[in-house]
């Protein structure tokens, strides 16, 4: 089991913020004792998806179930794309933002064009507050050195995805969305399969990232991608009243 002290989110939702990632060989006692040590405003805990005992001692502490975050992952040697995605991934272009594009993100972030994230749905927080994390997190990750790219149809960006590389030749986005102007046309699949071939162009071998079982249709995206379901842990969360 690990606690860290979610410092960042302090700046980004303007509550402080604890999160606690419990594993399968914790103890009921050692998972109380933890609990029972949370100061934070905003609480969140992962657990295994498979414990029934760890779900109801977090229900007796007031946490509410609010997503499965589901891991996935792609050989990259087997790259495909599908002949839907196909047709349209061959119209659309990528290049790495430069800071005009930076801040056409930012303006597109604030606009709410995520909505099922864990925050964006939550009543205690506001859709700017949700914006702002979105926002703040893509700074963060362009300083540890992260990959912002933009996607463009006829010369028009559509959408944006985030890049990193967590060990050798193994890579992880951090984050991808569609802009408003690209929300007519499936661009939210071309933007996942298009990832796979940044990452490959990279030299990578293999990529993995984790989705919310909150966005069903990007659920869908990345099981007809081809994607392999490799694991799932269930997000509990809870105020300070």
């Amino acid at each position: 089991m690990t606690i860290v002290d979610a410092h960042w989110e302090l700046r980004n939702l303007g509550v402080t913020t604890q999160e606690v990632e419990i594993e399968n060989s914790d103890k009921p006692a050692e998972i109380r004792k933890a609990i029972l040590s949370l100061h934070s405003d905003y609480q969140v805990v992962k657990a295994p998806s498979t414990n029934f005992e760890f779900y109801s001692l977090l229900s007796e502490f007031g946490f509410s179930f609010v997503e499965a975050m589901i891991r996935v992952s792609y050989s990259l040697k087997n790259l495909s794309c599908p002949p839907l995605i196909k047709r349209f991934s061959n119209e659309i272009t990528y290049n790495e933002m430069d800071d005009s594009e930076i801040r056409l993100m930012q303006e597109q972030i604030k606009t709410g064009i995520f909505k099922t994230d864990r925050v964006a749905l939550d009543p205690w927080f506001s859709s700017s507050q949700a914006a702002n994390r979105y926002i703040m997190w893509m700074n963060d990750e362009l300083t540890r050195g992260s990959k912002l790219f933009t996607y463009k149809y006829k010369g028009q960006p559509v959408g944006f995805s985030c890049i990193k590389e967590t060990s050798a030749n193994v890579y992880y986005p951090v984050l991808g969305g569609v802009y408003n102007s690209g929300k007519a046309l499936p661009f939210g699949s071309v933007i996942l399969y298009k990832q796979l071939e940044i990452a490959r162009d990279l030299g990578g071998k293999d990529l993995y990232t984790y989705i919310s079982s909150n966005n069903p249709a990007v659920v869908r995206i990345y099981s007809t991608l081809g994607y392999i379901f490799e694991d799932f842990k269930y997000v509990f969360i809870k105020h300070k009243k």
